[in-house]
């Protein structure tokens, strides 16, 4: 198919016996709304994202560890990051960051198996003083 420099039109493309999709060329008029578009984005709120997400939330996905969907284990790991950055790992179950300690099938990678030793051995140590 061959494109003129000044075309603007759009034009039928041919894709099978009878399908016709238009395909429309990029004027400037489009880029134009594109870009207002994006400027209009930089007026928006974007500090709005997981901190707008209550704790109690944030625990009933981190701390459900069966299943190794990857959309599931993706959102545990993305979970687990948070209370990371919000110091908050304390409130996890231990239970939950043995899982994420042992990780079986290597699904979360070694930062937050590191992560949840150190919570787990934080715990066992201010465990074995308060006993003795």
């Amino acid at each position: 198919m061959a494109w003129s420099v000044g075309e603007k039109k759009s034009e039928a493309k041919r894709t099978g016996p009878n399908k016709v999709v238009e395909v429309r060329t990029s004027d400037k008029g489009a880029s134009g709304e594109a870009q207002s578009k994006f400027e209009l984005g930089r007026d928006r709120d974007l500090t709005g994202g997981m901190e707008m997400l209550e704790q109690d939330f944030l625990l009933s996905v981190v701390e459900n560890v069966a299943g190794a969907d990857n959309n599931d284990v993706i959102m545990r790991k993305l979970v687990f990051s948070e209370l990371l950055r919000r110091e908050q790992l304390n409130t996890i179950d231990s239970h939950a960051l043995k899982a994420y300690a042992v990780d079986n099938g290597n699904l979360y990678g070694k930062d937050i198996q590191c992560e949840a030793m150190k919570k787990l051995a934080e715990r066992t140590a201010h465990r074995s003083k308060s006993s003795s």
